[in-house]
């Protein structure tokens, strides 16, 4: 049979490899029976397996899925071909190979070609070539680069958009090898922001001007509305602190102190207003391009009959300028706006302007000065220009010392003589041309900024000791993405952080650190393929409420702009809710349902949550009606896969696929017609989606990668297309009409006419590869938590493993997955104690 010689060649290289064993060539005479015994195994229940289920459907000639069983022999040892055998692994071990439809397999007889793969490739893996698993010279992605900078110095600094943008991969991350190169171009623009970063952290010695700008406000105008010493949400007067505190004299570097009294006119059942500060352009301009930053946000709670002083502190440089008109040939200095914000969002911002019924802020006064002088020289500067006789006695030695101690935390290890006596020689080139220590000093270690020993992860060189501080980076830059703190610098230093209960207290410490929160953050947001959220154009007409818009003038219609949107809330519960996880030391399989969201109001009140107030994120425990819990269920998710206008159940299929049980999903081919199109004019008449996708599988081209897709999605189309709970649709044909104020009068009639026309449940009732029978989410949950956990548990392993790592994972490290798996199966699946695991796996330590 044609299989015979597909497999023939296989079979005789095998034959000449174990021939040059038995000669001595290499290995042992056991090792020779061993192949033998595979290769037996190989001919007795793989091939006929294959050409029963296999060759009919994958033969060489137009193979479905554009896999041919050609390319596989029985000589999956040599590693020739693992890649595709491990493919043939995942799909028999899944369930969905063979399809449905075709003849099944007895169950005894796929385990034992599922054990003889596994068998083969633990055995080449046991004895595969170690170079092959050697580290890769990485950069600093921006992430980790903004974040070394700020725990380098002492303070934050917005650097990351003068960067070159990082490249961006859907399900994958950015931090390896192969995606973090340095270019010419990017090293110019290292080198703007390492000088930009010295000019901020040394000072000069003699103490600058203090800027200071102070504005006092008064109730006026109450009999017209708001006072003028108020912020509301809307109808804010002229003059008030909502259209901002001009600043007509600051300096371009320093720390700044904001001072502001104020209070909260609260109405009753409204517990506290949000009340933000942001400073650059001023934003009460019709524009939405002004440039702003974040100051601070407080909630005030106190009434005006007890007003507090509310202090901020920020960096001058993070906040734009606006650069001053030009006036008869001459630039007008630059100016900047502290812009007082209400933030307060009960989801009802729509629906009509309700002044003097919602809280606002009363303000007195407010006050900036700039910079701070209370201590000069900065702590900042201290720590790098430290107090020392050196500097009088011997200064080429006291550079020499400066040096030594900024280098060692700029390159996470200690510097060798010969990298510090390097840039002192830098120094003294340039410090006859810069006047003082200060300026050349502050060249000297922009240049160590852009030293490959900064710009690089760590790699060990020589000695246990290097390979201490090589660790303490890799969980650093794991769990914080910054360099070490003090207390890892120190354990390395003593020889002591390669002891795995020593590494088991500092992951616990360090996922306890505020820092962590970046880790969960850059890492959810890349795994899960958050950024999405906000690239989909949510139907304003079909969902009038879901974003805040402008409702008068040449804006009306657009998105209110400076302020946080519901998009953001939903990103922050996904990171916020998986954080959590982090912190409870949760099962892995609480991604899939959990007894508790991460919500504030204005997510409570879009998801029918009642009983939670504030914009501040926090666990809420759910009840049996609130359709809530775990990812799938989260607007992040269902708006980012969705078409902001309906559902989309291959969007939401292939996430699932990709996120949550680690497939690789191809993209379709590019002469595949979309959804509609490939049904034509049937869309229009479709019962439901089922229909609509049973059509669309009827195309040739289609058939193979939906029958896999549309069981995973067709349970999501509970849930609409901004990410509510909807198990109710028009009748087939019906037209839905946008909102319309000359038809429906307000929010609560267009709600009404949904209601009347949403009469027909929703089809959700698929059969999932395999057979298995769910309608609906809740069903799928419970199919994933009952019969896909432990592949689910290994998907989070890999991705935890791949960004600790900072490089793919590949069937090279299948035994090492394996082993965390097994281990962490004995602890519950628990996201810390998997975190530790990884941490102490020799994958991890590079061992």
């Amino acid at each position: 049979m044609l299989i015979d010689c597909w497999f023939g060649s296989g079979r005789r290289w095998l034959l000449t490899r174990l021939l040059l064993l038995v000669s001595g060539f290499c290995f042992t005479a056991d090792t020779v029976a061993e192949d033998l015994d595979r290769l037996d195994a190989f001919d007795a229940k793989v091939l006929p397996f294959l050409q029963t289920h296999c060759v009919r459907c994958h033969r060489p000639k137009n193979p479905k899925g554009e896999f041919a069983i050609s390319r596989l022999s029985g000589a999956l040892a040599s590693g020739s071909d693992v890649d595709d055998w491990e493919l043939v692994l995942e799909r028999l071990s899944s369930g969905e190979m063979p399809p449905e439809g075709e003849p099944q397999p007895m169950k005894a007889a796929t385990e034992a070609v599922v054990e003889w793969i596994e068998t083969v490739m633990r055995h080449h893996v046991s004895a595969r070539d170690q170079s092959a698993l050697a580290p890769h010279s990485r950069r600093l992605t921006n992430f980790e680069y903004q974040n070394t900078i700020r725990d380098l110095i002492g303070f934050e600094l917005n650097l990351i958009d003068r960067l070159s943008k990082d490249p961006v991969k859907p399900y994958q991350f950015n931090n390896t090898a192969a995606l973090m190169r340095l270019g010419p171009e990017q090293v110019n623009r290292y080198l703007e922001c390492a000088r930009l970063v010295m000019a901020s952290a040394i000072v000069d010695p003699q103490k600058p001007i203090v800027h200071r700008t102070y504005r006092e406000f008064k109730p006026h105008g109450i009999d017209k509305g708001l006072g003028l010493d108020e912020v509301g949400v809307w109808g804010n007067r002229r003059h008030s602190p909502a259209t901002g505190i001009g600043l007509k004299e600051f300096c371009s570097t320093g720390e700044y102190r904001i001072r502001m009294k104020a209070a909260a006119i609260l109405p009753p059942g409204i517990e506290e207003l949000p009340l933000r500060l942001v400073m650059g352009f001023g934003i009460n301009v019709n524009s939405a391009t002004e440039q702003i930053e974040p100051v601070g946000t407080v909630r005030l709670r106190n009434s005006p009959d007890s007003p507090q002083v509310f202090e901020f502190r920020g960096r001058i440089e993070n906040h734009p300028a606006k650069p001053g008109r030009v006036v008869k040939g001459k630039q007008l200095p630059a100016s900047m706006t502290i812009t007082p914000q209400n933030l307060y969002d009960d989801g009802t911002l729509n629906d009509g302007r309700r002044d003097l019924a919602m809280p606002r802020a009363m303000i007195e006064w407010i006050e900036m000065e700039v910079p701070v002088v209370d201590v000069w020289p900065p702590e900042h500067h201290t720590q790098i220009l430290f107090d020392s006789p050196l500097r009088e006695s011997d200064p080429r030695g006291y550079v020499r010392a400066v040096l030594k101690r900024f280098m060692a935390r700029a390159y996470r290890r200690p510097a060798s003589q010969a990298e510090v006596e390097r840039f002192l020689a830098i120094y003294d080139l340039v410090s006859a041309d810069f006047g003082s220590m200060e300026a050349a000093m502050r060249e000297t270690l922009a240049m160590v900024l852009v030293s490959p020993q900064f710009m690089y992860h760590t790699v060990a060189t020589v000695g246990e000791s290097s390979q201490d501080y090589e660790l303490a980076s890799k969980l650093s830059y794991f769990l914080w993405g910054s360099m070490p703190d003090r207390e890892l610098f120190e354990l390395a230093g003593d020889g002591k952080l390669r002891k795995r209960a020593v590494v088991e207290q500092q992951v616990r410490r360090m996922l306890a650190d505020q820092r962590s929160k970046d880790f969960v953050d850059n890492f959810a947001t890349q795994w899960l393929s958050l950024r999405k959220l906000k690239t989909v154009p949510v139907n304003r007409d079909l969902f009038p409420r879901f974003l805040y818009y402008v409702s008068a003038g040449e804006r009306r219609g657009t998105e209110v702009p400076y302020r946080p949107t519901i998009r953001d809330h939903m990103h922050a519960e996904t990171v916020g809710f998986v954080g959590e996880l982090i912190r409870r030391n949760a099962s892995v399989l609480d991604l899939i349902d959990s007894d508790f969201a991460f919500l504030n109001q204005p997510l409570a009140v879009h998801y029918g949550v009642a009983g939670v107030q504030g914009d501040v994120l926090r666990p809420v425990t759910l009840g049996s009606t609130h359709r809530l819990g775990g990812l799938l269920t989260q607007g992040s998710i269902l708006i980012g896969n969705g078409t902001g206008t309906a559902p989309h159940p291959i969007y939401r299929a292939v996430w699932l696929r990709e996120a949550i049980l680690g497939d690789a999903v191809p993209a379709p081919p590019a002469d595949v017609p979309a959804l509609t199109e490939s049904v034509g004019e049937s869309a229009e008449t479709a019962l439901t989606i089922v229909e609509l996708l049973q059509q669309h599988r009827q195309q040739e081209s289609c058939h193979d990668c939906h029958a896999r897709l549309d069981p995973w999605g067709i349970p999501f189309e509970q849930y609409n297309a901004i990410g509510r709970f909807q198990p109710l649709v028009p009748k087939p044909g019906t037209r839905v009409s946008g909102f319309s104020r000359q038809s429906h009068h307000d929010l609560a009639g267009y709600n009404a006419y949904l209601a009347s026309i949403h009469t027909v449940a929703v089809d959700a009732k698929t059969r999932l590869p395999g057979g298995f029978p769910v309608d609906g989410l809740r069903e799928l949950k419970d199919y994933l938590l009952h019969n896909r956990k432990d592949e689910i548990a290994e998907n989070v392993i890999r991705r935890l493993l791949g960004y600790a790592i900072g490089r793919e994972l590949t069937w090279r490290d299948r035994l090492a997955v394996a082993k965390l798996i097994e281990s962490g199966k004995q602890r519950d699946y628990k996201f810390q104690d998997l975190i530790i695991l990884i941490c102490n796996s020799k994958t991890f330590r590079g061992e």
